[in-house]
């Protein structure tokens, strides 16, 4: 019988980025599960554990050998096996020598071929401490990691030098050696707090404690847990409220193995500056958090996390202290430099900062942008179209300031404050401020549509421009984020409902190009269309939608990316009628039936058969009630969602008569003005379908 036990690996190292851990940690499992089902290795579940120190892997409930299974191996066919007489051939006695077997174990058995010699045994599994030796160095050296490094003459890479390895399962060591050093049951404590080796079990519960003790927290969970709970009790010392920071949160939980919170203070007059360089000199280089009031006002307090618990609390306050102090001095001196003249007084420096080589210098790419963002004004807003020209115009003048210089990720955020302060209209600084919105995938989006238009000027102009150089997006690599730029445009219209056209908006992009690249391909605004349509099709499936039915949606147009996402809620609701399923399967046929027709003209009076009369009035009839759906008022006003649902359920009503019709009629008639003037009416009834969508794209069962 098999008993099953727990199997604990640590992997202890130097301190590993804050970054890499959660990333590693996620591939620690997944590989392991992989490796186990390979291995044919069962087990109840995986669980990961890590801290800078050390990433750790638990499997609960492993077994502790592989299953013994049927093997059936097929030699030579039974005809050229056995001679006249019944006896064995070279055939048949080379198969049984070569797979250790007697000639009488072997046996012939029916297959799709005929007859053939066949081995059937029972392999025994191997013991799982038989297979591990071999497979967790494996697994250790295939985790990925952004960047990794080689030390004294290792052979392998990881992405710190490895110190320790743990490996047991049950209370048995698991011995292998890699990168110089070979595995026990002892890992190590807190590097300052308690530096000795800790033997450790192999059980969760135990391997927790353990460490514990040794003032190490290895749950991340935990961690974190701890690590809100100090850092909210430090800031409470100071009469304030920790400032919400999920993010940094992480990090640091990533930073410690035995986190503590220490509340400081700095000089009130620094409170002057803006609050987000004040955010930023705390959180960017010290990870330190932000204290508010009850109203949400910065006080002038912050809060540090530490690996350790000091004895002397009031030293190490007072040192952090000193550090930030230093950065809200260099961080006030930037600001009074830049403040010296308004933020317009930038602009034409930008001249001498180059985009790209071959796409001129941002000053370039900023009156590329302002032509874009007036363009979209005159689509979508023609009354921002002022506060557009003028917010395009000053959009990166922040990127020659002091400050961003310093902190890049305040691009935007002090083009904001200092537009402000230049005297520029509120309108034209919110859209500076919120250009580079959504920062990342799920981040805020924009509040003002002038900061949605202005945000897609700028990333067209960008994606547009590195297509034109040929510097697109390949495999996992995308250098430029393009594929984030394209995401970012796609939720930005999608939230505000702006309605678009993909291929004008791209064709506007690509013509301020001319002067600089003269030789751009024919292809490139197709090739770009493609590219957002995968985009498309990608944020509907993240959002559970089927693929056929975006397909669908899709394959009807995609120029309005808007629209297209309206007719994909439609289908996905009317999916679910009964008689839509059929209609797809009809509608099917009528695609089938016109391929390669280019259309034409209805003339009642060809009509010879009741059917044929009978789908035309329903079909315009249908038409009609469509009207007032599937207007847009020159642009004014676009169907919505339900318009389009209430339309297809309408659509859904043609289907009887198409089946009469495909029962009753023969399309493809011996004349020549019968067959056209039959094929015309499908044709007509297609184009009434694809302003929804090609429902020969739907997948039905079967």
């Amino acid at each position: 019988m098999d008993r099953a036990s727990n199997l604990l690996l640590e992997i202890g190292t130097e301190e590993i980025p804050a970054g890499f851990l959660p990333r590693a940690l996620d591939d620690l499992a997944r590989l392991a599960r992989e490796r186990l089902g390979e291995s044919q290795l069962s087990f109840k579940e995986t669980v990961t554990l890590g801290t800078p120190r050390r990433l750790t892997l638990v499997v609960r409930g492993m077994s502790s050998r592989q299953p013994d299974r049927e093997e059936r191996l097929l030699g030579p066919p039974a005809r050229i096996a056995f001679d006249e007489d019944g006896q064995p051939t070279k055939a048949a006695l080379g198969f049984a020598r070569t797979n250790g077997v007697s000639v009488e174990e072997l046996v012939v058995r029916k297959t799709d071929k005929g007859d053939y010699l066949a081995i059937e045994r029972i392999v025994e599994g191997k013991d799982a401490l038989d297979i591990l030796p071999d497979l967790l160095p494996r697994l250790i050296c295939s985790i990925p990691f952004a960047k990794t490094m080689r030390w004294d003459d290792k052979d392998i890479r990881f992405a710190r030098p490895i110190r320790w390895l743990v490996a047991l399962y049950g209370e048995r060591v698991i011995e292998f050696s890699l990168a110089g050093v070979s595995t026990g049951r002892h890992s190590r404590g807190h590097r300052f707090m308690s530096p000795g080796p800790v033997e450790v079990p192999s059980s969760l519960e135990g391997y927790r404690g353990a460490l514990r003790d040794a003032h190490v927290i290895v749950d991340v969970d935990a961690r974190r847990a701890r690590l809100v709970e100090q850092a909210r009790a430090a800031a409470m010392e100071a009469g304030g409220e920790l400032l919400d920071d999920e993010e940094l949160v992480e990090i640091n939980a990533n930073l410690a193995e035995f986190p503590s919170a220490v509340c400081g203070s700095f000089d009130t007059d620094f409170l002057r500056l803006p609050r987000a360089v004040l955010v930023t000199c705390m959180r960017e280089h010290q990870k330190y958090f932000a204290v508010v009031d009850k109203d949400g006002r910065l006080k002038a307090n912050f809060v540090a996390i530490n690996n350790t618990l000091s004895p002397r609390p009031e030293l190490v306050r007072t040192g952090h202290e000193r550090v930030l102090r230093a950065r809200l001095s260099d961080a006030a001196f930037f600001f009074e430099e830049d403040t010296r003249r308004p933020l317009e007084a930038f602009v034409p420096e930008l001249a001498g900062m180059v985009f790209h080589d071959r796409l001129g210098t941002l000053l370039d790419k900023t009156m590329r942008i302002k032509t874009l963002a007036t363009y979209l004004a005159a689509q979508a807003a023609p009354d921002l179209s002022k506060v557009l020209e003028r917010a395009a115009w000053l959009c990166k003048a922040d990127l020659l300031t002091e400050m961003v210089g310093e902190f890049p990720t305040l691009q935007g955020i002090m083009g904001r404050e200092y537009a402000i302060l230049s005297g520029e209209p509120e309108a034209v600084a919110m859209a500076i401020g919120e250009q580079y919105m959504p920062v990342r995938s799920g981040g805020s989006l924009p509040k003002t549509l002038q900061g949605a238009l202005l945000g897609i000027a700028d990333r067209i102009d960008t994606i547009c421009s590195m297509f034109a150089i040929g510097l697109r997006p390949s495999g996992t690599q995308d250098p430029f984020g393009l594929r984030r730029m394209a995401l970012g445009i796609l939720h930005i219209v999608l939230e505000k409902g702006l309605s678009i056209s993909m291929k004008s908006l791209i064709q506007e992009a690509i013509s301020g190009l001319s002067d600089l690249l003269p030789e751009i391909s024919a292809d490139l605004s197709d090739a770009i269309l493609d590219f957002f349509k995968r985009r498309f099709v990608n944020a509907m499936a993240s959002k559970g939608v089927e693929p056929d039915v975006v397909d669908a949606a899709v394959r009807a147009g995609l120029d309005d990316m808007l629209d297209c996402a309206m007719r994909v809620e439609a289908l996905k609701a009317v999916r679910r009628r009964p008689e839509f399923e059929p209609l797809s399967i009809a509608f099917k046929r009528v695609m089938n039936i016109l391929k390669g027709f280019k259309g034409g003209s209805v003339d009642k009076d060809l009509f010879d058969v009741i059917e044929e009369k009978a789908l035309y009035d329903a079909y315009v009839s249908v038409k009609a009630e469509l009207g007032p759906l599937l207007r847009r008022d020159g642009g004014k006003r676009m169907p919505t969602a339900d318009d389009y649902e209430k339309a297809l359920i309408l659509m859904l009503s043609l289907k009887p008569e198409i089946d009469r019709f495909f029962d009753n009629v023969m399309v493809m008639a011996e004349d020549p003005q019968v067959r056209e003037n039959r094929l015309s009416l499908l044709w007509h009834i297609a184009r009434l379908f694809l302003k929804v969508g090609d429902l020969s794209a739907i997948v039905v069962a079967g």
